[in-house]
């Protein structure tokens, strides 16, 4: 099967801006998500063969450039949590080919999570990342870049008012799938920001049989511990975002430090469903 791959030059003048701070004050931007894995020599090599670039981030340690951001690794040593037991779902990329395209990946030994599957007129497929994180391909948008970031909730309107109010985005509105028993629900929504979509779904909302691997009404346990670990967002000056989220009784994990692995300063937080993020400034940011 032939890849297409963005023209280079369009990926490296993607990778200049993401690579530093482009946030409007006090609005997210985003700009990583973080991996832990026990083989971070692996980890590299798979998300390239999803099309991702190795990159040396802020000229400090190994990274993954997506196009539309960062994924950041972590290499521990202790058990992962099981990422379906958590409400950061998975990482999307893009098709354009389902049925041919899912062959192939299959073909490169990718261990099949949930195999390919029709949504109207396109398909989806999920595979095992080498730590059991969970990696979707849709055919949606007809390309082969990062795409979506997947999360469950116990409550998709909380969620949506907790992303509007304390990260300033807008929502689509509220997706409703029809079930007769909760004819009421909100079962989906989701925002778009720097060219990603943040898919919001219900906890016990499946398009597919195979995709079931838990019991439902199960709770939802921290991001922390698992694959993907948390997501994070970057803004020109953290400080009067932490002042904000803290007024407004957001859960601080831990407080602005500074981050010398990674050459940001940045804060966690808790939010919704037990997700963690962090949240960042970048002052010096270059890649080599």
């Amino acid at each position: 099967m032939s890849r297409v791959w963005p023209p280079l030059v369009a990926v490296l003048a993607m990778l200049v801006v993401a690579g530093r701070a482009q946030p409007v004050v006090d609005q997210g931007r985003f700009h990583h998500a973080h991996l832990n894995t026990h083989d971070a020599d692996r980890s590299m090599q798979f998300y390239q063969r999803l099309g991702a670039l190795p990159v040396r981030f802020d000229g400090r340690t190994d990274a993954i450039f997506t196009g539309r951001g960062f994924i950041l690794l972590t290499e521990v040593d202790a058990p992962l949590k099981d990422q379906d037991s958590t409400a950061l779902r998975h990482l999307g990329w893009s098709g354009i080919d389902g049925p041919s395209e899912y062959a192939w990946w299959t073909s490169q030994d990718f261990e099949v999570h949930t195999p390919l599957s029709a949504v109207g007129p396109n398909h989806f497929y999920y595979f095992w990342g080498p730590d059991r994180e969970i990696i979707e391909i849709y055919t949606g948008d007809k390309n082969h870049w990062f795409n979506h970031i997947h999360f469950w909730a116990e409550d998709v309107s909380a969620a949506a008012e907790w992303y509007e109010r304390h990260i300033g985005q807008q929502f689509r509105g509220g997706a409703r799938v029809a079930r007769p028993s909760e004819p009421g629900r909100v079962w989906g929504n989701e925002f778009r920001l720097d060219g990603i979509s943040f898919l919001i779904t219900y906890k016990d909302h499946y398009y597919v049989d195979a995709e079931r691997r838990l019991p439902i009404g199960r709770l939802l346990e921290s991001s922390q511990g698992s694959p993907i670990d948390h997501i994070a967002f970057s803004y020109e000056d953290i400080a009067p975002v932490f002042e904000r989220m803290e007024r407004n009784g957001v859960e601080i994990v831990s407080p602005i430090a500074e981050r010398p692995d990674f050459g940001f300063r940045s804060f966690f937080i808790q939010g919704p469903d037990a997700v963690s993020y962090t949240h960042l400034t970048l002052p010096t940011s270059d890649l080599v």
